[in-house]
């Protein structure tokens, strides 16, 4: 077995420019691919796949890298209907085709009577999507492609329990902001809008209100954006609401409005010291 091994090993090392520890990270999750013939196997897998993707060397090895179960797919039963049937659903370009892989490489897997088909339609029935909307929603979102229906179905559900949305604006809300399709209720969305209408004081249908008007609110990271904005705005004496209009800016841009915010605060508490008003 070793005499066979190492002329495969040294061959798929060649092959994707791979160090010891990156052999070591395709061969120990899949060792099936030692089975795999080099000749009339993996070399003819790769070369199909670089040529069909129009893949650089490098772009390649970060697909098998993160994603070692391709070496075990068959081009003609798995990777290539797949690819074929999705460019002819979505009418996708070469390029949309080549972005959707590199971003979810397993999506060369899935089957498209079994996954892909049914996931697409409930996309577009649930979310009332023109052709056009579906591709430009999963093109730039294909995780979506890998998420079980009911999962999808049960965010829907809930957003629009907690938030009164009715299904016009909860397809509004969710086309704008997919994430939130497959964010955790219980770990994620239900603890960051709870926290929102304590810190902000808001009602539920104003906080309603907030995310039709900017559907990322809900997706963007409790700890890392929401908790710390609110304590400076309650530092600067600005309304904490302002996290949610500002919810989409970067933390620079954030600080330099609040900063004007502050200094409007001030002024105005100064003058009506001064005038006694």
């Amino acid at each position: 077995v070793e005499d066979t091994m190492e002329p495969k090993l040294d061959w798929l090392q060649r092959r994707l420019d791979l160090d010891a520890a990156q052999l070591k990270k395709v061969v120990v999750p899949f060792p099936a691919l030692l089975g795999y013939r080099v000749e009339d196997n993996l070399a003819p897998k790769l070369d199909w796949l670089q040529t069909r993707l129009d893949l650089d060397d490098a772009q390649l090895k970060k697909m098998i890298l993160t994603s070692q179960s391709l070496l075990g797919y068959s081009v003609d039963d798995n990777m290539k209907p797949t690819l074929g049937w999705l460019r002819t659903r979505l009418e996708l370009s070469d390029a949309g085709l080549k972005r959707m892989v590199l971003a979810l490489p397993p999506l060369l897997g899935l089957s498209v009577v079994d996954n892909v088909a049914p996931t697409l339609a409930w996309l577009q029935r649930r979310l009332d999507l023109g052709d056009a909307g579906l591709r430009k929603m999963v093109v730039a979102y294909p995780t979506l492609l890998g998420l079980r229906i009911e999962r999808m179905e049960s965010n829907c559900a809930w957003l629009e329990r907690r938030l009164g949305l009715d299904e016009k604006q909860l397809a509004r809300v969710v086309v704008a902001s997919p994430p939130l399709l497959y964010l955790s209720v219980d770990d994620n969305l239900k603890p960051k809008l709870d926290y929102l209408l304590r810190a902000t004081g808001l009602s539920s249908s104003e906080l309603r209100d907030h995310i039709i008007r900017i559907p990322a609110i809900p997706s963007y990271s409790l700890e890392r954006r929401y908790r710390p904005r609110v304590e400076a705005c309650l530092a600067a004496g600005v309304d904490p609401a302002y996290v949610l209009t500002s919810a989409p800016y970067t933390d620079e841009k954030f600080d330099a409005r609040l900063g004007l915010k502050r200094d409007v605060v001030v002024a105005t508490a100064s003058e009506r010291a001064t005038t006694g008003i």
